[in-house]
């Protein structure tokens, strides 16, 4: 079975995290205990994250590196996609997830799937699509959108490269391949099991503002390689 991301970044926050949270936003030892008595509130939690130091903090503090990529990604495409008015927090949780299970390679510490398809070309998703199933269908969906998410969020600069050199297509044809996995897997039965239906077709809709939003923080604020 392929991989698909679970909604909910802050559930896997790390204990350097939230000491980093705290440390960003509580200047005082009293606003520091405030602060974690929040902690357990999933309402109060979204809004913590919200906060714009936080976002400041990442960029300009040691620690950062310490820190999850959960947190990182999640901080930083909520203050991305704020900025350009995609305020739903499903939308920047699902890209976030989907970054930081597969933005990074330090990251890639999760089980990989028995079979999986990793292609920079979208024939061979289509190609796997017309040899599969109707629940793998599914799941050949995600991982198509998830991929080309990832490279035209974080890594636009190697597909324009990319289409130079080799004529390959250019990122507003992956950012289309994006939309349309994404469509696809939003009307399959098992979106709606999973619960990810309306997520799926609602990250479909916001995307190009999003990936655009993406590029311009990646090429102002990060370092990411290439």
């Amino acid at each position: 079975m392929m991989r698909f991301p679970r909604p909910g970044c802050w559930y896997r926050f790390t204990s350097a995290d939230w000491q980093f949270i705290r440390d960003a936003l509580a200047l005082t030892q009293r606003e520091k205990e405030s602060l974690v008595s929040l902690l357990d509130d999933p309402d109060a939690v979204r809004m913590i994250l919200d906060h714009p130091k936080l976002f400041e903090a990442l960029l300009v503090s040691r620690q950062a590196a310490f820190l999850s990529p959960e947190l990182f990604f999640y901080v930083t495409v909520r203050h991305t996609l704020k900025r350009v008015g995609v305020d739903d927090i499903a939308i920047a949780d699902y890209i976030a997830v989907v970054c930081a299970d597969f933005g990074l390679p330090a990251t890639a510490e999760q089980n990989l799937p028995e079979r999986k398809l990793e292609s920079l070309y979208s024939i061979d998703y289509i190609t796997a699509l017309e040899n599969a199933g109707s629940h793998e269908r599914f799941f050949i969906h995600v991982q198509c959108a998830n991929q080309f998410l990832v490279l035209t969020s974080l890594y636009p600069d190697f597909l324009r490269r990319r289409a130079q050199r080799r004529g390959a297509p250019d990122l507003e044809f992956y950012e289309q391949v994006v939309v349309s996995h994404l469509e696809a897997a939003g009307k399959h039965a098992l979106a709606e099991e999973f619960a990810l239906d309306d997520t799926l077709s609602h990250v479909a809709q916001a995307y190009p503002p999003a990936r655009r939003a993406m590029n311009h923080t990646v090429r102002e604020y990060l370092s990411l390689g290439a």
